[in-house]
This record gives structure tokens, sequence and C-alpha cells, in this order.
């Protein structure tokens, strides 16, 4: 019998009443399932799953099951792309949140794996901050890999982006029988749209200054890749995770010598 137990979805109600008294940190992971190349697997939300259980095992955290699915609007245009309205994406979160706020749960820590939920989880932070009175904390996993230790593990030249680093690295440590490297070709990263250039997915350039136009990623990259995987690794992504996850537990740490209500 394993009394010691990080994920709640593996607890019955009573050993969920009984960790909920302690009032733990409650991790709540979300990621996306969306496209990442022709190279690597759509479920990104597996990566974000595998941090908020490494962190909660070595952290006296719990963790939900991730929520696979978020706003994708910019890559829908790619088959395996599930992406739901940032409306849904909202109502899930706040849902999730008051269901565990009615049952004393103070402390609550979202791990995003998708930049896009990011907006969401914001909303209903404060949304929850200002009629609970109870502070959500978030983190946004892939941006965690700060300049530093991104010159450590790649040098000079950063392979950020979306389809590129770190996630590529990241898959190839958790799934390496997934991944399909001999689909990656030649890709392109386009620098013109009509007379605008292109500063990423949603910023072109205006003179001195920048301006917003919401591009899908198939007019900036056909093959839906904006940073560069060929620097990707198993080993790197092992660093990686390693990294994430102990920024992670030094996180939860510090929010079980915080007090959440406000």
């Amino acid at each position: 019998m394993n009394t010691n137990k990080h994920a709640i979805h593996h607890m019955t109600w009573k050993e969920a009443q009984k960790v909920y008294k302690k009032d733990p940190v409650v991790i709540v992971p979300l990621g996306s399932m969306e496209e990442h190349g022709p190279h690597s697997i759509t479920g990104d939300y597996l990566a974000a799953t595998a941090i908020a259980k490494r962190v909660a095992e070595q952290s006296d955290a719990v963790y939900i099951p991730t929520i696979p699915f978020g706003n994708s609007e910019y890559f829908r245009g790619y088959p395996g792309t599930i992406s739901l309205s940032q409306e849904t994406v909202i109502s899930i979160l706040e849902d999730i949140f008051r269901s565990l706020i009615e049952h004393g749960i103070t402390r609550i820590l979202v791990f995003n794996g998708h930049a896009g939920n990011a907006p969401a989880v914001e909303q209903v932070a404060r949304k929850v901050r200002r009629e609970d009175q109870t502070m959500i904390a978030s983190v946004n996993l892939w941006q965690a890999v700060q300049p530093g230790k991104k010159k450590e593990l790649y040098g000079e030249r950063d392979p950020s982006g979306h389809g590129g680093e770190p996630l590529t690295s990241i898959m190839h440590y958790l799934y390496p029988d997934d991944m399909r490297m001999d689909l990656l070709g030649d890709w392109e990263e386009k620098e013109q749209w009509n007379d605008f250039t292109i500063k990423n997915m949603k910023e072109v350039q205006v003179g001195e200054s920048s301006a917003n136009l919401y591009f899908n990623i198939e007019e900036v990259s056909p093959e839906g890749i904006l940073g560069n995987p060929t620097q990707s690794s198993a080993e790197k992504g092992e660093k990686i995770v390693d990294h994430i996850t102990q920024m992670g537990v030094t996180l939860v740490e510090k929010l079980n010598d915080s007090n959440m209500k406000l």
C-alpha cells in the first residue's frame, strides 16, 4: 500500500481529505496539443505532466491531472492540433481553482507549458484573488530556462522558439521513441509579409517602432518551426528537465512558507 502519494487522482477521497488538511501546494499543470514541427510530437502537455510529477515527488506538493488542451488558435492549420477557445480555458481554470479552494486549499501553483495559456491564467488568478482573497502562483515552464543556462547548453546561438528548443530536447529525453527527426528537412522563417518586416508571430516592424499583426504560424513558417531543433539532444533535455524541476521545488518551498490568503 502506497501511503506517500503525490497525485491526487491516485488518492481516495479519504486520502485527499487527509492531505488537504495540511494545506499543501497543489500543482495544476497545463499545456497544449499542437504542432511542433514535423519532427516532434503534438502532445506537449506531456512535458508539463513530467515536470509536475517530479516536483511533487521531490517536495511536499501534490498535483492534479494535466489539462491537455489550451488556446492554440494560431496552430489550428495543422493536423493534430486541438485548440480550446480562451473562454473555455478561463472557465476550466476557474472551476478547478474553486474546487480546490472550497476544500481548504490556499496554495495553488500553475505549471504552464504553453505560452498561449498565460493570459487566461493571469485573468483567472486575478479574479480569484479579488473574490476569494487567495493568491495563485504560476510559472511558464519553458521560459524558466534563463539566458545563462541557455548559453551553457547551446553556446552563443540561442535556438529557442516554437518547434525548436528547449522543447525538442525535452521530448528527446522524455519520449525518444516518438520523435521523428528523419522527417525534419529544410524549413523557412519568412522575414516579410506584404510590405511589413516580421518580428515574431504577432509583431511587425514599422520604422523604428512596431505594430501588432496576428499571424497564423504557417504564414511565418510553413513547417511550423520558429527556433532551431538541430541542436537538440536527450542529454540536453535531461539537464533542462532537472533544471526546471529544481526551480519548481524551490518555488514550492517558498510557497509553503508564504501566507497565500490575503
